[in-house]
């Protein structure tokens, strides 16, 4: 059976085929800062404990946008940290921990 090349634009999930050539690169380019990002944040956790994404950009120097993108990714290395079975809460940002 052969297989379509199916040209990256169509692939790519991180860029929409109307997106300019600079965007789709930048979707691509993403994927090499990712893991380099999950190292930061889960170091940051299981060195200063539980953070919200607010207090983890401050340790970390990454943007809030980016730990919240990551924190997801780290799946069971992680945990959003609850008290009374509801989700904690600081400065509008739900607080992570290092499971």
């Amino acid at each position: 059976m052969n297989q379509l090349a199916i040209p990256l634009s169509f692939t790519d999930t991180r860029s929409r085929r109307t997106d300019p050539e600079t965007s789709k690169r930048a979707g691509i380019n993403s994927s090499r800062f990712a893991n380099s990002h999950k190292a930061l944040i889960l170091a940051a956790l299981q060195q200063h404990g539980p953070r919200s994404a607010h207090e983890l950009s401050l340790l970390v120097g990454l943007t809030v946008v980016q730990i919240d993108r990551r924190l997801p990714e780290l799946g069971s290395a992680v945990a959003v940290m609850k008290q009374g079975g509801v989700d904690v809460v600081r400065q509008g940002c739900r607080v992570w921990m290092a499971a």
